[in-house]
């Protein structure tokens, strides 16, 4: 060699391979078989020499331990009134015999609780736990119990007598006789441990065809730590009682393809490592998971954190029983971290977070570097019970993230969210929710879209196109798009003459159509030539005279207003002239001119022209110049009188200790209450509210005179209104409807039910001012079916304006009133003043 010297190579190139025969899948088990069944009736019992067996595995399924309810969750019908205790339904529950070894499981706030029963009181109906369970009193639990032989009464459960050491089973509906089947209770902890050092990694091991199959709860079935160039391919790995494959520190492309993993209980992939690591050997970097398939696994299906360049890619998940099917991103990744370069891409995620609470189906956290997660399609997520399920989630101080063009379908709540994060540190452009598709997309998502283009239609004002359009008028362009190919996303092409005039992202599901729709207007009269994609050139025929202004972007601050409130239109005035022009900007009410406005236009530029406005009650139809026309409503209003309205109050289950003080004559309000959070299904809030309901629009306000000392800084108050306010959601989903404008001690903003959820799970906020000194002024109006609020220093001009959407679930008559509640369960005080309130006149 020129240099005189180099490195020997040759050992690394060196392959150690486990594959299984041509045609045969080798089982390798963590459990022991049991033989020699019995059958008494439909119970079949075996005796074994082990004292415990924690799981039980049948032809590579996880057989239930026995539990009641056999599927789903029991509810308590009413909240406990301490963490030592649950209520429950006439024979939900009971005394049963050997019942010491019972387990409770738990789905609470954030987490699973597990616990015991010490005793049941039938007579009661109330359960005692051996110790304390905090998180009963916060939310109403989804429990069941297992682990009690009285339970055995179903088809694939199971009991185990550690003192006869009997283990009894029902055979599940696809065995019929157990001594013909491969039954095993799992002991170990481990199968596979690949173990290298720093210096003498393990390189270049192999394992083909493989499968893997029961070990112990909290196990790691295969285990890597300085493992390089290694591979899990084309295996099974399945009813595992903890993690299924688990990359530690020093892995370095190592690939783990098209493998099947079921009924993991602890997350199917984990590759996690150290954020600071102090040698760069522990870095782990460079790992791919690709064409896995990962169905009926609990925890976290696949994570990633503390990694470089970890490619997660072409995977389907489904039927997820965990918090996450994939989460990326070091959680208490701050600053600067070993945690970047993920790609996570043309994954399927369907039918996912059944039983997860406060969750996206991909979740990031931390500080990132050149991360992006793109063109996965996600669909089918289940909602919530305490909090809401999104597609994708920014979770704790999530920053450096892009989210892109991943296509969402049958979404039960949200889209997307933040928590502790914010858009300003991330990325999230290009992604779509899509009606539905007609037919099934396929299992494995390999990026490769190929669309055809039919059908093109051009409509003026929703009406087929017939001879000719006039000049500035508005016309669609519609076709349809069928994707022959892989679901995803192309640039879908406008043409005008034969040049691209638009291009729009559009998103089509395999061997799916959707119709995309384009927007057009031309200033010039002539002949035009139109197509979309690679549909025949149409042509279409401009009459009338050249347009040298356009108005467009039309914008109202309010569809629906009370008479005497100044309602705001905007519009973007648009110069076509190659000079400036001097122009005259009219606004139309009813195709009557209400106002006028001269504005100079430099040439080819645009300027903003806005009306402030004040028509009597009525209903009009606004426009300005030539832009398309908007709706407005503005209703006449009365006064309620609050002196002989009559007044009551109402505290959820969860804001005791509360007590509330009237003093209509002066009014003037007090409210104080516990809680655990007013938002979400705590729903904890103490209420002084108008017996009557009000039914149409209104306008409300009222004065925050102040809080209390030392009140947290998360302790809601303001303006709330529901459905019914004395329904909140205590052990079962509150009455729809709720809105709630509030203050805190340091930050103000609107809040709502934004799916029918019986609780409030969306909320637009911002932080007061730093200096700010009560009193402030709260104002909340209704809008049809949906609402705005703002805050006031003054009580006359009001600021930072917020807007719900539609809520859905809203009634036409709603209670009205103002609430408080806690987040820390500890009781604060506000004191309300100059409540005011207009309704709309019937």
């Amino acid at each position: 060699m020129p240099s005189g010297a180099f490195e020997y190579h040759k050992l690394k190139d060196y392959y150690v391979t486990y594959a299984a025969y041509p045609g045969e899948m080798p089982i390798i088990s963590g459990g022991k078989k049991i033989e020699h069944w019995i059958q008494n009736n439909k119970v079949w019992t075996a005796q074994i020499t082990e004292t415990k067996v924690q799981k039980l595995v049948a032809n590579g399924k996880t057989l239930t331990l026995a539990r009641s309810p056999n599927v789903g969750y029991f509810v308590p019908p009413k909240f406990s009134q301490n963490a030592q205790e649950l209520f429950f339904r006439k024979n939900e529950l009971h005394q049963w015999p050997e019942m010491e070894n019972n387990r409770v499981i738990m789905l609470l706030r954030w987490h699973t609780g597990i616990n015991s029963f010490s005793r049941i009181d039938e007579r009661k109906q109330t359960a005692y736990f051996n110790k304390p369970q905090p998180g009963v009193v916060i939310v109403p639990p989804r429990y069941y119990v297992e682990n009690v032989k009285a339970l055995l009464d179903a088809p694939g459960e199971w009991f185990f007598d550690k003192e006869s050491r009997q283990l009894s089973l029902i055979v599940p509906d696809t065995i019929s006789n157990p001594n013909y089947a491969d039954v095993i209770a799992p002991t170990l902890d481990r199968l596979v441990f690949i173990e290298g050092t720093t210096e003498k990694p393990v390189r270049n091991l192999r394992l083909y065809g493989l499968q893997f199959e029961g070990t112990i709860p909290g196990a790691r079935a295969v285990h890597c730590e300085y493992a390089h160039n290694c591979e899990l391919v084309d295996g099974q790995v399945r009813s595992m009682g903890g993690t299924g494959v688990f990359l530690a520190k020093g892995c370095y492309q190592n690939r783990i393809l098209n493998n099947k993993f079921d009924g993991i209980e602890q997350s199917a992939i984990v590759i996690s490592g150290d954020a600071h690591p102090a040698n760069w050997m522990d870095i782990i970097r460079q790992n791919i998971v690709s064409y896995n398939s990962i169905d009926n696994c609990g925890g976290t299906n696949i994570i990633a954190n503390n990694t470089l360049g970890t490619i997660i890619a072409h995977n389907l998940i489904t039927n997820t029983r965990g918090r996450y099917a994939i989460s990326v991103g070091g959680w208490r990744n701050y600053e600067e971290a070993i945690d970047g370069g993920y790609r996570v891409e043309y994954n399927h995620l369907h039918h996912v977070q059944k039983d997860a609470d406060d969750s996206g189906v991909i979740k990031t956290a931390g500080l990132t570097d050149d991360s992006v997660i793109r063109r996965n399609l996600i669909h089918d997520v289940k909602a919530g019970y305490f909090n809401d399920n999104v597609g994708f989630w920014f979770d704790n101080m999530s920053s450096g993230w892009i989210a892109e063009e991943n296509i969402y379908y049958n979404l039960e709540q949200g889209e997307m969210k933040l928590c502790a994060a914010n858009l300003v540190d991330n990325i999230y452009r290009n992604n779509y929710v899509i009606d539905p598709p007609e037919n099934k997309p396929e299992d494995f998502v390999l990026g490769e879209p190929e669309f055809d283009y039919t059908n093109m239609q051009i409509e003026l004002s929703n009406k087929a196109f017939a001879n000719e359009i006039k000049a500035g008028e508005v016309f669609e362009v519609k076709a349809d798009v069928k994707n022959a190919g892989s679901t995803g996303i192309l640039p879908v092409h406008l043409y005008l003459d034969r040049r691209i005039a638009q291009t729009k992202l559009f998103p089509v599901v395999h061997n799916n159509i959707r119709q995309i729709e384009f927007e057009l207007c031309l200033y010039e009269p002539g002949e035009y030539q139109i197509a979309v994609g690679t549909v025949p050139f149409q042509t279409i025929s401009v009459v009338g005279e050249k347009s040298t202004l356009i108005f467009g972007g039309l914008h109202i601050s309010d569809l629906i207003a009370p008479e005497g409130k100044a309602v705001f239109v905007t519009a973007a005035v648009n110069n076509l002239e190659n000079s400036d022009q001097d122009v005259t900007a009219e606004l139309y009410l009813n195709d009557i001119v209400h106002a006028s406005k001269s504005i100079h236009i430099s040439k080819m530029k645009s300027e903003k022209v806005q009306f402030a406005i004040q028509p009597n009650a009525g209903e009009y139809r606004v426009k300005v110049g030539n832009s398309t026309s908007k709706k407005i409503k503005i209703y006449s209003h009365r006064p309620v009188d609050l002196l002989r309205a009559k007044m009551k109050n109402y505290t959820s289950v969860t804001a005791s200790p509360s007590k509330v003080e009237i003093n209509r004559g002066r009014n003037r309000f007090k409210i104080r209450a516990a809680g655990s959070d007013f938002y979400h299904a705590e729903d904890s809030y103490a209420a002084i509210y108008l017996a009557e309901k009000i039914k149409g629009n209104f306008v409300a306000t009222v004065k925050v005179k102040g809080f209390g000392n030392r009140t947290h800084e998360w302790f809601r108050s303001g303006l709330f209104v529901r459905n019914d306010m004395t329904k909140s959601f205590d052990t079962a989903p509150g009455s729809k409807g709720s809105v709630l404008m509030f203050t805190t001690p340091g930050r103000a903003g609107i809040q709502w039910d934004e799916f029918a959820n019986g609780c409030m799970h969306k909320a637009d906020s911002q932080n007061l001012p730093e200096d700010i000194s009560f009193p402030l002024w709260l104002k909340l109006e209704r809008h049809g079916n949906s609402f705005s609020g703002a805050i006031s220093y003054d009580g006359e001009t009001w600021i930072n304006s917020k807007y719900t959407k539609e809520v859905p679930g809203l009634n036409i008559s709603i209670h009205l009133g103002l609430a408080a509640g806690s987040c820390d369960q500890i009781p604060y005080t506000v004191e309300f003043e100059d409540f005011q309130i207009e309704v709309e006149k019937k």
